[in-house]
């Protein structure tokens, strides 16, 4: 686990944690590691979860099936990202989504229980951990309210349209590679893929946009 330490810092859950503290912190935590393959299920939905998983390495999604099958993307995880907290801190019972493995990848996994409550030792850190971790449960809870602002657009257009302005504003760039595959993206704003095709296809020839596979450019 030392070898991630510069990856697990930049995890929101450690903010305001120095480097130099955070290896004695993991192990007051009983923090364990785990390889995974792609296409590998980290976690099943309908199982019980009571630790949050940080990913040191690798790429994964967050999904969800319906009762026809149908799959949609919630969200992609990358390197420091932190998934499954919403789930342990209202202790459910089971998940109801699945994340999975989109390359080889490692995940760094922490029991709930162990952050929000105090050691044996009174470590001082856990009133940080706590306020870090009400952050990112606000962060995570807005992220969702702007997806469900895209979703409820009327139209292809207008769903990829808004998918691509806010990715371009939160990297600051009109030139930018998102993190999903032309049948992922339509996953991930429910729409159907043959469809979205030709909408990116009439808003390039219209010059909104120039795109090469997932890397765009808005113009």
């Amino acid at each position: 686990m030392k070898n991630y330490l510069k990856t697990l810092i930049k995890s929101p859950l450690f903010q305001d944690v120095s480097e130099n503290d955070l290896e004695a912190m993991l192990i007051c935590l009983g923090a364990t590691e785990r390889k995974y393959e792609k296409n590998d299920v980290i976690l099943l939905a309908g199982t019980k979860v009571s630790s949050v998983g940080i990913l040191v390495e690798g790429n994964a999604q967050i999904i969800r099936d319906d009762a026809e099958g149908n799959r949609a993307i919630l969200s992609e995880l990358e390197k420091s990202d932190m998934f499954a907290e919403a789930y342990v801190a209202v202790d459910h019972t089971e998940i109801p989504v699945t994340v999975i493995a989109t390359s080889g990848c490692r995940v760094v996994w922490i029991t709930f229980s162990k952050i929000i409550g105090t050691c044996s030792s009174s470590c001082g850190f856990h009133k940080t951990l706590i306020k870090n971790m009400m952050r990112v449960i606000a962060i995570k809870n807005i992220s969702m309210n702007e997806k469900m602002r895209i979703l409820s657009c009327k139209t292809t257009k207008e769903k990829l349209m808004t998918y691509l302005n806010d990715y371009s504003e939160r990297i600051g760039k009109d030139k930018f590679k998102i993190p999903f595959s032309r049948s992922e993206l339509a996953d991930f704003l429910s729409v159907d893929r043959s469809a979205m095709s030709r909408e990116l296809s009439r808003l390039k020839d219209e010059g909104y946009i120039k795109y090469n596979k997932n890397e765009f450019e808005l113009l």
